[in-house]
């Protein structure tokens, strides 16, 4: 069946490729210069877990909206807004319904690990003693912002971008979803922090990316997978976020006790993946009796 995401034309591979580099250089150079500049000259310790230094990290993904504007504009002569899909606006519908399924199923699973841990006498979650509810939410509205814009930009590259470029040139699945996908998980390697569980972290982003994109392609919009991304990512970061990191410890409520690089967490990554695949075949094969679109268009 036609998903409806492909465009009407089709650009040559080194416009896409060259495209690309570019943005990811602005965003290289975007995000370097603002460490070298708070880091270096107005002494701020970026390492340092706090909401200030989550809003910079998150504020750094500015720049690949504004990268992606101008590679689309000069080198494809169109806007941005046809990479959202072939009608050229998000569709905000979708992007409701995935936020509210998404957060409430997150929600379900995060309550019933507590009770079942609180029971056995080791909750796997503690207040966050750096930040009191005031501050918390001072920071709140700023940051939901922020939050939206870092992964609307993922998804504007990744599932817009290269997916919808990719894919609108007829290109096979490998090309348009598996490799804009393994570089989406390769892009959330952090070896320091998680040791060997940042290879099943790469995993897990890699069968995210293939999932979202996956729905993009049903939909033909990317306000699905958006929607999908904020609701994850707005827990992750705002109500319980990973301990011992800089980025989820800066500004979430609560802390997980589980340490990045323990078993424990790299158990848990895998059941994530696990659960992610068998809620995405159920949506897939009642909405579409299919798991993954037809490559014929």
């Amino acid at each position: 069946m036609s998903t409806g995401y492909r465009m009407d034309q089709t650009f040559a591979v080194w416009r896409i490729l060259v495209g690309a580099v570019i943005i990811v250089a602005i965003y290289g150079l975007g995000l370097f210069g603002v460490g070298f500049f708070l880091n270096g000259m107005a002494g701020i310790d970026l390492t340092q877990s706090s909401q200030i230094t989550l809003i910079l990290f998150l504020a750094s993904f500015i720049p690949i909206w504004l990268g992606t504007g101008a590679v689309t504009r000069v080198l494809f002569g169109f806007s941005i807004p046809h990479l959202y899909g072939r009608s050229g606006k998000i569709r905000w519908s979708d992007f409701r319904v995935a936020f509210a399924y998404i957060f409430v199923i997150v929600l379900l699973v995060e309550l019933l690990v507590f009770a079942t841990t609180w029971v056995m006498g080791t909750p796997p979650y503690t207040r966050n003693g750096a930040i009191s509810t005031m501050d918390w939410l001072f920071y709140l509205l700023p940051l939901v912002v922020l939050v939206f814009l870092q992964i609307g930009a993922e998804e504007l590259f990744f599932r817009g971008y290269l997916l919808r470029l990719i894919y609108s040139r007829k290109a096979r699945l490998f090309w348009a979803v598996y490799v804009p996908s393994f570089l989406f998980g390769l892009a959330h390697l952090d070896p320091i922090t998680y040791g060997f569980n940042s290879v099943l972290y790469v995993l897990n982003t890699t069968v995210t990316g293939m999932i979202l994109c996956f729905i993009t392609l049903w939909r033909g919009n990317i306000a699905m997978a958006m929607g999908i991304h904020f609701a994850v990512n707005i827990f992750a970061i705002l109500i319980i976020g990973q301990g011992d990191t800089p980025i989820g410890s800066g500004a979430a409520l609560w802390l997980s006790t589980i340490a990045p690089k323990s078993a424990t967490l790299g158990l848990s990554m895998i059941l994530i993946t696990l659960v992610e695949i068998v809620l995405y075949s159920i949506w897939a094969r009642r909405r579409y009796g299919a798991l993954i679109p037809s490559e014929s268009r």
